[in-house]
């Protein structure tokens, strides 16, 4: 059984732009991406000074990210946000974690 990865997309944008590329990932996750299979949730965090934003995607598997990023609809959301923005997008497997 695979286990889950964790898609992460860390997005340099001229902060004037920050709250738009916000919006077309939050569109693109309640169209698309929260319908696809193997999806677990997706974060998204918008830094302070508005120049960056990291989204990040919970999978069930690394196939299942990857599927997606082959999927057109959601290929067209990703093609939104580099219109604008610069995206860095990886999948990564969880080595550690802490917890309180």
């Amino acid at each position: 059984m695979s286990s889950p990865v964790t898609f992460v997309n860390i997005i340099d944008v001229d902060p004037s732009k920050q709250q738009e590329v916000i919006d077309i990932l939050n569109e693109g996750t309640e169209q698309v991406i929260s319908k696809r299979p193997g999806f677990i949730s997706v974060t998204v965090l918008a830094s302070a000074d508005k120049s960056r934003i990291v989204n990040i995607a919970r999978w069930k598997s690394a196939d299942d990210a990857k599927a997606t990023q082959a999927d057109p609809a959601a290929a067209a959301y990703a093609e939104r946000t580099a219109a604008i923005a610069t995206p860095s997008p990886g999948i990564y497997a969880a080595v550690s974690e802490f917890t309180a």
